[in-house]
């Protein structure tokens, strides 16, 4: 069998063509037996990343079926002051907004968003929420909704295929 053929099996069925190489091991050493063990973890861990994306992501989907919109306006904007030097990777803010439902209630929540929204600085804002929960209500853009979501998948899909691919590569 090829080693291309081999890492599609392994790909396809997991665990079972893991078994027999994870016996022929032992005869390969310990640090090898730590670099695979190793390898395995993160894998499991970029799956659970994986999966919590997905979860947050449908959670998301399930919020915009029953979602209502509305305009809100900016009423307070805290901009967050980094600890340090490396905390300016992404300089965010803490807006307050406030908007009016269907059922003419004034409601009033807190986001995070990134310094560099435009949408901030106008003062208005797209606003989702639950009809039955409106202080739930989130600023309707990607970074409000979709961004979280996304940034997990990507980072559970690219360790689990880096780990993958490494663990491949040193079994063959």
């Amino acid at each position: 069998m090829t080693g291309w053929s081999l890492s599609l099996l392994l790909l396809a069925f997991g665990g079972p063509g893991w078994m027999e190489r994870l016996v022929a091991l032992h005869s390969r050493g310990a640090e090898y037996l730590l670099l695979v063990l190793t390898l395995v973890i993160v894998s499991l861990w970029g799956l659970v990343i994986f999966v919590t994306g997905l979860i947050s992501l449908l959670g998301t989907r399930r919020f915009l079926r029953k979602a209502a919109f509305a305009k809100g306006h900016v009423s307070d904007i805290y901009d967050v002051v980094p600890a340090g030097e490396s905390d300016q990777l992404f300089p965010c803010r803490i807006v307050t907004v406030q908007f009016w439902t269907e059922q003419e209630e004034a409601v009033e929540f807190q986001s995070h968003t990134f310094q560099g929204n435009p949408e901030t600085a106008t003062g208005l804002l797209p606003v989702c929420y639950d009809p039955a929960h409106p202080s739930e209500a989130k600023i309707s853009s990607f970074e409000g909704l979709w961004l979280i979501s996304g940034l997990l998948i990507a980072t559970g899909v690219g360790f689990s295929l880096l780990c993958t691919g490494v663990f491949v590569s040193i079994m063959i």
